[in-house]
This record gives structure tokens, sequence and C-alpha cells, in this order.
């Protein structure tokens, strides 16, 4: 494979000719992700209380979206960056698919 000077150059190269993308790749693989945010770790509280009022029946993006009070579709970037994190499991194509996870 390569040697570490090898990657470390062209980190640098990479780095010079677009720190925007740098960051991005550094933000989508950190091996240890951050903090839940305050609006995630609310987000999160909220889908494990409505779903406890659902018997634990895994939640539908319509219902994430009227628990969170938000739209469809901010509910949908909500999920998949608690996703990211570790916090829910999405499975696709299914209609009831947004499962939590035990923290």
């Amino acid at each position: 494979m390569f040697e570490n000077d090898e990657i470390e150059e062209r980190a640098k190269r990479l780095i010079a000719a677009s720190p925007a993308l740098a960051r991005e790749i550094v933000r989508q693989y950190d091996p240890k992700p951050k903090r839940l945010t305050e609006r995630q770790q609310q987000a999160l509280d909220l889908l494990k209380a409505y779903q406890d009022e659902q018997n634990g029946d895994p939640l539908t993006y319509k219902e994430a979206a009227e628990a969170l009070g938000c739209s469809s579709t901010a509910a949908f970037y909500m999920l998949h960056r608690l996703q990211a994190r570790g916090h829910v499991e999405i499975e696709p194509h299914q209609r009831r698919s947004i499962i939590l996870k035990a923290a």
C-alpha cells in the first residue's frame, strides 16, 4: 500500500488544493463522532418518548416529523445525521424503518 510519507504528501496536496473538500472528508470519515448537538439530543429524546408511546413500534418518517414538530424533509435529514452517529438504524425501502438504538 502507501507509505506514511506518501500519504502525508497526498494529504498536504489535497488540503492545499481544496481545504473545503479536506474538511468534508474528515467530517464524513471521522472515526470518533462528536457529541450530539443540542437539537439532535432533543430530537433523539423526543423520538424515544414517541416510540415508547407507540409501544416500541418502529417509526415512520411522518411520525418522526410529527414528534419533532418539523417537515418530513427536515426529519429525514435529522434522522440520517443521527444514523451517521450510530443512534438510529434506518432500513431502506421499509415502511416502519426507523429503529432507535439503545443508548
